[in-house]
């Protein structure tokens, strides 16, 4: 009952990640806080992209004139600088608090999935769930078959599309195609994706106050950064 198995552990999967998506939404994403912090985090990108397209200006403007207003460029240039600089802190700031409202809806789905997993694994222990229409190398037999052991060298099968044992498929294969598709689409279509920028635990490390706090605890903020 192959067949069976293998739907009931799709219709499974699929039902905890649109429990959670739909948990978070009503607990979390639906709420007044979070709209606040999405709307903070438009303003602060407006203001950032605003400073930053003043910066290339004035350096255009400051390329040509005369020596005599060097000086008064500088200071506009310092003072340009600063205001940039507090509107990156800033999107940097608002960044990180959208992102930490993903943070725990992100930490609940994963543990409920490694629990998923714990009884699902228990269950289907030593059983295969799925037949492959072809026999694969032995490396990927390796994790196809992964946890299933055959007590005998013969094998024998009533259906003449199955010719090797290497074909049986174990829990965790299919629980991992399972993952990679509807749990993915599940989360594509009712899950509330992060704004851009603000994905993930980066967000956070990433901000003023994140770098301090990485600071605090001796770890340099530009080894974490990704080019």
């Amino acid at each position: 009952m192959t067949a069976a198995d293998i739907s009931r552990i799709a219709i499974t999967v699929g039902t905890v990640q649109l429990f959670c998506d739909l948990l978070a939404y009503w607990r979390i994403y639906s709420k007044d806080p979070y709209e606040r912090a999405v709307d903070a985090l438009s303003r602060a990108k407006w203001k950032r992209d605003k400073a930053s397209e003043e910066s290339v200006q004035l350096e255009k403007e400051g390329s040509g004139g005369a020596a005599a207003s060097s000086n008064k460029k500088a200071s506009k240039s310092d003072r340009q600088a600063k205001k940039l600089q507090r509107a990156e802190d800033d999107y940097g700031n608002a960044k990180a608090n959208v992102a930490r409202r993903h943070t725990l809806p992100g930490f609940f789905t994963s543990f409920l999935f490694i629990v998923m997993l714990r009884i699902l694994g228990l269950e289907y222990k030593g059983n295969i769930v799925g037949v492959l229409p072809f026999a694969p190398f032995s490396v990927l037999s390796r994790v196809t078959s992964r946890s299933l052991v055959f007590t005998t060298s013969q094998f024998e099968s009533d259906d003449e599309k199955v010719t090797d044992v290497s074909q049986a498929c174990a829990f965790m294969f299919i629980y991992f195609l399972c993952t990679m598709s509807v749990k993915y689409y599940i989360s594509h279509f009712f899950g509330t994706q992060p704004p851009h920028g603000a994905e993930g635990l980066m967000a956070i490390a990433q901000s003023p106050m994140g770098q301090k706090i990485l600071r605090s605890a001796g770890i340099d903020p530009d080894e974490l950064k990704m080019d």
